[in-house]
């Protein structure tokens, strides 16, 4: 039985490394690829979903056309023809600009960007910028060291102190937990601080429940106490900070009493985990994503960094923070073109609706690509209206989402079985090629094939002259350096040899400055404060809507999908504490309207201790008529990056009877 290679394309830290294998008698069968340095043979549930949707009843198979409200099957000779008539008319009539791209990371695949290569090559178009996900931590890493590197994660083993801050690696990161164990093992001390007792708490030897939106004021409460007992390590503040003295005076406003007040951490705890980030070393500061969901994450983030590096957790093993890898970017080449070869308008993504309802030129066509707006996006009942306003829409989909089902034309798609592709992941240091295993379904084509047929009717198939072999051994071709090219990706996983096993291990950052920035001027520009400052400014309005819908709103990734993909189940489900849910009469079961300033919805009632008391968690991903979660949520923008803040919101609950 031949056994070939693959890999999980899922947004996901984890990037699974498979072995398929298929044969009429026994299916398509997937295992874990022993030699991926990684994930090492295991592969998570969502790893597994990927092979039973290859086969599926739910795939899209042939193009299909909305014709009176139904979907019809049409040709690809059909398609193709309503594709270029679609692009040719919108160019006469309002130049690129009047295209909608909107593209997303719903699949690493490096062969996916053709299609950012294709609106590029047509002259333009008008696509979404900043980010449904990280993009305000990220650009703090940017400002206060100047590139986005964190120690590989077998690093971990050396920390004597771990910092679960705001991540749950038990649901969202699994592959992470042997290096949790392994770390304990030897001695470290892992902590949960999360509004949330997710399931990573029962690993860890202390969990601190921080009030949701507060985990900055933490850490410059921390900060606080570091700098008044003289725990921090004046060396390294020397050497290699830049605004220190900047950095301490705002600090010095961020008492443990007043911080305790605003974070539900005692006095106590605040100055026990302060004496142990700065005596209990190497510290590694592993956060999640949803703490810098919020208005004011990027600063949440600077204010995280500030702490490894007053501490000095930054260029050694087990120390530092763990947010992402950028250097897959800098080494490998890009399949885009050159900006000033095209036009381009963007839109920011938290205010994108917003953005195109306004737009002039407007937007006479959408293109949807690796994601489902409808669902993801921020205020959906605006999406809902400014969609169905747009004259000719388009999906390339495997299965009929959200936003295909409200579109014109649906295009089918493989899945990364039917398809050869270059697999890079921004969270992990490994570089994968995958095999076409299977025939795709029906008449489903990779993405980069249906744009490189689209390219040649429309006159630019000369951007598009390679094949999925050729466009890999493109990418790749700054490796030769290292001895790597498509024949040996495709003997197995390859550890990226320009990622370093310890970040900034030479101190050397790339700042303006050369060191850490505490206080940036950067910072200053983006967001008008040179420091951190995760509280921003005192806001009335703010004041008075957490009067009039006292409960915060957390929207967490669901245990077993990614966002959207593999779920879209109808019904909403809603986890409270039992405080909260005596004091609205609600039992587990019943129905209770979830309402915030924009909209309102109805969720079944689940209950426990282990949700905060004042937090309403409904997991993101499931609909109901259309509409997700997010119909509950404006688009508010971050601080830094253009990131939706998407845990900005609050909201009031009240039992939903029924007569």
């Amino acid at each position: 039985m031949a056994w070939k290679r693959s890999a999980c394309p899922l947004n996901c830290p984890d990037s699974c490394g498979f072995l398929v294998n298929y044969s009429e008698e026994h299916g398509l069968q997937v295992k874990g690829d022993k030699e991926h340095p990684i994930t090492k043979g295991f592969i998570c549930s969502k790893g597994q979903a990927l092979a039973e949707l290859v086969f599926s009843p739910d795939r899209i198979k042939f193009p299909l056309l909305k014709e009176k409200g139904q979907f019809k099957r049409i040709s690809w000779e059909e398609a193709y023809e309503l594709m270029t008539a679609n692009i040719r008319d919108t160019l006469k009539q309002t130049g690129p600009l009047g295209i909608l791209h909107h593209y997303d990371y719903a699949h690493n695949g490096a062969l996916r960007a053709l299609d950012q290569r294709f609106f590029q090559s047509l002259g333009g178009m008008t696509e979404p910028e900043g980010s449904m996900c990280w993009g305000a931590g990220y650009r703090a890493q940017e400002i206060d060291f100047g590139g986005v590197y964190q120690n590989d994660w077998e690093e971990l083993v050396h920390a004597k102190t771990i910092i679960l801050w705001g991540k749950d690696p038990a649901v969202t990161h699994i592959h992470l937990i042997p290096h949790l164990l392994a770390a304990k093992k030897v001695g470290a001390q892992l902590i949960v601080i999360n509004p949330t007792k997710v399931k990573s708490t029962e690993l860890a030897q202390e969990y601190l429940r921080v009030n949701p939106g507060t985990d900055g004021v933490l850490a410059l409460g921390l900060a606080h106490v570091i700098l008044r007992e003289g725990w921090l390590d004046w060396d390294f503040v020397r050497n290699h900070i830049q605004g220190f003295e900047e950095y301490a005076l705002k600090v010095k406003g961020y008492e443990p009493a007043r911080v305790s007040e605003l974070t539900g951490i005692s006095e106590n705890e605040i100055t026990a985990l302060a004496r142990r980030t700065s005596h209990s070393g190497p510290v590694s500061f592993v956060p999640g994503y949803g703490l810098q969901r919020y208005s004011q994450g990027g600063n949440t983030l600077r204010a995280i960094d500030a702490l490894a590096a007053l501490t000095g957790n930054i260029g050694k093993p087990g120390a530092g923070v763990y947010y992402a890898y950028s250097e897959h970017k800098e080494h490998l080449k890009r399949v885009t073109l050159p900006e000033g070869h095209y036009k381009v308008r963007r839109f920011p993504h938290p205010l994108l609706a917003e953005s195109i309802a306004k737009a002039d030129p407007p937007i006479q066509m959408a293109v949807v690509t690796r994601s489902n707006p409808l669902l993801q996006q921020p205020n959906s009942l605006l999406w809902q209206e400014v969609w169905n306003k747009i004259p000719f829409k388009v999906t390339l989909e495997l299965v009929m989402s959200e936003t295909a089902r409200q579109s014109d034309l649906v295009l089918p798609i493989t899945t990364i079985f039917e398809e050869e592709d270059l697999i890079v992941n921004s969270w992990n240091s490994v570089l994968q090629v995958t095999e076409k295993i299977v025939k795709p379904q029906g008449e489903a084509k990779p993405e980069w094939v249906i744009f490189s047929e689209l390219a040649e009717r429309l006159g630019i198939g000369e951007d598009f002259r390679l094949n999925s072999s050729e466009w890999i051994a493109e990418i790749i071709a700054p490796l030769d350096y290292y001895g790597i090219n498509l024949e040996s990706l495709r003997k197995g996983p390859v550890r990226a040899p320009y990622i370093p096993n310890v970040a900034w291990e030479g101190l050397n950052f790339k700042t303006p400055s050369g060191k850490i920035e505490l206080a940036s001027d950067l910072a200053l520009q983006e967001a008008g404060s040179r420091v951190a400052s995760p509280e921003g400014e005192p806001n009335l309005e703010k004041s008075a809507l957490s009067a009039e819908f006292p409960l915060s709103l957390l929207t967490p990734h669901p245990r077993q999908a990614l966002h959207s993909q593999f779920q879209e189940d109808e019904g909403f489900q809603m986890f409270i504490h039992p405080e909260l849910a005596e004091k609205h009469y609600l039992f587990p079961g019943d129905q209770a309207l979830v309402e915030t300033r924009y909209g309102q919805l109805l969720a079944r009632v689940y209950v426990s201790e282990d949700i905060h008391p004042q937090t309403v968690v409904i997991p993101e991903g499931n609909m109901s008529n259309g509409l997700g979660v997010n119909q509950l949520i404006k688009g508010v923008s971050s601080d830094f990056g253009q990131s939706t803040s998407y845990y900005e919101a609050r909201c009031q609950i009240r039992k939903w009877l029924v007569d």
